[in-house]
């Protein structure tokens, strides 16, 4: 008689963990993704990530309108229509509010008629994410100003609110906000002056072996950055556009249909090759213990992206299998619960209602919700 095989009690609490873990992950949307792993990346040394910008990347074949309170109709997923009339007027009004805040951080009788001109050119010359770019003698060459006069004006306007504000660029200001807090660390000025670029895309090992410093330190002194405000400007405009992140790609190519995760901006996590090895030398019970504790973490999180993955695809085929209508045709979408659904697909209802919870479909005609798709 064969012996019968049952899980211990450890087994099942395991089994729940790790499915409690990937319904966890496969219910976020891909932006929600990135800072739940961008989190356990600093916190986990056993957790290394590559590639990817960090930033979602979008295009303009990715810019979709989507206001919260709209309800599904005929037109669902057709991105709004600006009267570029308004989209002006709200343009010179923000232009306007941004050259008044500026302007009434300074006393206008420190300057000359044609130097408090100047300063209206600079201010209008301004990026939309607050930097100033144009070297001091371009300037000058452009608006007919001395370099000495441009560089003067300049030099007040970097000193007022925001903190950043009329930077060259990122790096200066995040140094700016830096020195506004009070922080006097070579090794941080050294990052952002530096290897804000590497920082940013977590390359480790090029920060770690140019500062001399271990790679816990500079997970914090990224955890630290990630704290600043990139764009000085950001969230002043009024009147920009809202941008939808598309989770899923639905692509027609040859009256074929490829369905792929917007995911690569992302990169690629995967487990640390040089913590793993020290893992497997190290004799200290107590290091041990903390590298497999974080070891087992990382793997949880790994299989769980893979299976969200996988579930994501899953359920996105079979979508454009039942909504070809819609997709194609732009017929109204065929009645369909989560439930069904998940009948067909042999899953659980649960794993189907992550699955779409708050993604994003970008396809030809547009982009639409993937829970609107069902009743």
């Amino acid at each position: 008689m064969s012996e019968r095989m049952e899980m211990t009690k450890e087994q099942k609490q395991l089994l729940s963990q790790t499915h409690a873990q990937s319904l966890k992950l496969l219910g976020m949307c891909n932006t929600e993704l990135y800072s739940f792993l961008n989190n356990e990346y600093l916190e986990n040394p056993l957790f290394e990530h590559t590639g990817g910008s960090g930033e979602p990347g979008v295009t303009e074949e990715f810019e979709s309108w989507y206001p919260g309170d709209q309800e599904f109709n005929d037109g669902y997923g057709d991105s709004d229509k600006v009267d570029p009339t308004v989209k002006k007027a709200s343009m010179a009004e923000d232009a306007d509010r941004l050259r008044t805040c500026l302007k009434d951080q300074l006393n206008v009788n420190h300057y000359t008629k044609a130097e408090w001109e100047l300063i209206d050119f600079l201010i209008l010359n301004l990026e939309d994410s607050g930097f100033y770019p144009i070297s001091a003698d371009e300037t000058a060459r452009i608006s007919g100003a001395s370099a000495e006069t441009v560089r003067r004006c300049l030099d007040d306007l970097r000193e007022l609110e925001p903190v950043g504000i009329f930077a060259e660029n990122m790096s200066e200001c995040l140094l700016k906000q830096v020195e506004a807090l009070g922080v006097e660390d070579e090794a941080l000025t050294s990052i952002i002056r530096s290897y804000l670029n590497d920082a940013l895309h977590g390359r480790l090992s090029k920060i770690t072996r140019g500062l001399g410093i271990s790679s816990v330190t500079a997970r914090k002194y990224i955890a630290f950055i990630r704290t600043l405000n990139p764009m000085p400007l950001s969230g002043f405009y009024s009147g920009k556009t809202s941008y939808v992140i598309p989770d899923v790609l639905f692509e027609e190519k040859d009256d074929q249909w490829d369905i792929s995760l917007n995911d690569g901006w992302l990169g690629e996590y995967h487990l640390n090759e040089f913590y793993l090895q020290m893992l497997s030398e190290s004799t200290d019970e107590e290091l041990l213990a903390y590298f497999q504790n974080k070891l087992k973490r990382a793997q949880e999180i790994l299989e769980a992206i893979d299976e969200r993955k996988k579930t994501i695809l899953q359920v996105s085929k079979a979508v454009l299998e039942w909504q070809k209508g819609y997709f194609e045709e732009d017929q109204k979408p065929v009645s369909m619960t989560l439930a069904q659904a998940a009948q067909k697909l042999n899953l659980k209802e649960s794993t189907v209602r992550n699955a779409v919870s708050g993604k994003y479909i970008q396809h030809p005609k547009g982009t639409v919700l993937m829970e609107k798709l069902f009743v």
